[in-house]
């Protein structure tokens, strides 16, 4: 373990496809398998690589480094975690209750819309609506997750939308892109973690809806036996993403931590001045090795 990191590593991953299924071209956050291989042991060689609960309760995490995934998607389970467990690493799997049950990820549809070029169909469908006006076709992807905008309201006008344009048949075979529960690996070294029902923005949510995504995504974990972390991932993780309610419906359901993704590392650990839930810090890892070493030592201001 190198000790020139001063600071505790959270990376994130989601999707580790050889090949990005069709339909998800764009914006997916991915990193091929050889790449993933590659990152892991260059990680292995500068930290010591531990699990997130040993993470979260360590009281130095210098030098410390935990590898974390969300969203499920299926090829993790095929691609990635398999050879974490032959390489007996521990990572921390973020799911959603509802995706795993077999809806499709609303993010996904939007991916859907942008690879087929329909931002601008979509909008005039809808062009009557109030809330569609909060969306504009060349920012698509960033404007569709706007905090102000219910997900879920986006997430029903895109069911609408592809039914009304016949579309269901090819957005069906974005249903195999999240993994299925009986594809989730039960292993000592492999953990789940609350990631909420949906995926949706919560802070776009009313209180009743964004208690709802957390509740039950707890409860789903609880009635299974997997390995499972007591820590939240926020959906998306930036500042506006969540608000003092996520916290609050959090520590009510009995999760202990807060996990955001803001590009950062973990020097001091915050604490929510309400619930006083420690938070910490993840970075998403850019698709090559070299470019997780230049951001790894960029965000702990190694030069």
């Amino acid at each position: 373990m190198s000790a020139k990191y001063q600071g505790g590593h959270i990376l994130l991953y989601h999707g580790v496809f050889e090949s990005i299924p069709t339909g998800l071209e764009s914006r997916l956050h991915n990193v091929c398998p050889d790449e993933f291989r590659r990152q892991i042991k260059w990680l292995r060689n500068q930290f010591e690589i531990v699990s997130l609960d040993d993470f979260v309760n360590a009281q130095d995490r210098r030098g410390l480094a935990t590898i974390t995934f969300d969203d499920a998607y299926a090829d993790l389970f095929n691609q990635a975690i398999p050879w974490l467990i032959e390489e007996k690493l521990p990572c921390t799997v973020f799911l959603n209750s509802n995706l795993v049950g077999g809806r499709i990820f609303w993010r996904d549809k939007v991916r859907f819309i942008l690879s087929r070029q329909l931002e601008k169909d979509f909008l005039i469908f809808f062009e009557k609506e109030e809330w569609a006006k909060q969306i504009r076709a060349e920012r698509f992807y960033k404007d569709s997750k706007r905090p102000g905008l219910s997900s879920k309201r986006v997430d029903q006008a895109l069911d609408v939308f592809f039914a009304a344009k016949q579309l269901d048949g090819p957005l069906n075979s974005l249903t195999k892109v999240i993994a299925g529960e009986s594809e989730l690996i039960n292993d000592a070294l492999v953990c789940y973690g609350n990631h909420s029902a949906s995926h949706y923005v919560l802070s776009s949510l009313p209180p009743e809806q964004q208690c709802e995504e957390i509740r039950s995504c707890q409860t789903w974990l609880r009635e299974r036996e997997y390995f499972c972390t007591s820590s939240f991932a926020a959906p998306f993780g930036g500042a506006n993403d969540i608000d003092e309610s996520t916290f609050l419906f959090a520590k009510k359901a009995g999760c202990t931590a807060v996990l955001m993704s803001r590009q950062a590392v973990n020097k001091v650990v915050q604490k929510d001045t309400v619930t006083a839930l420690p938070i910490f810090e993840r970075y998403m890892t850019p698709p090559t090795l070299e470019e997780l070493v230049h951001l790894s030592r960029e965000l702990d201001q190694i030069a």
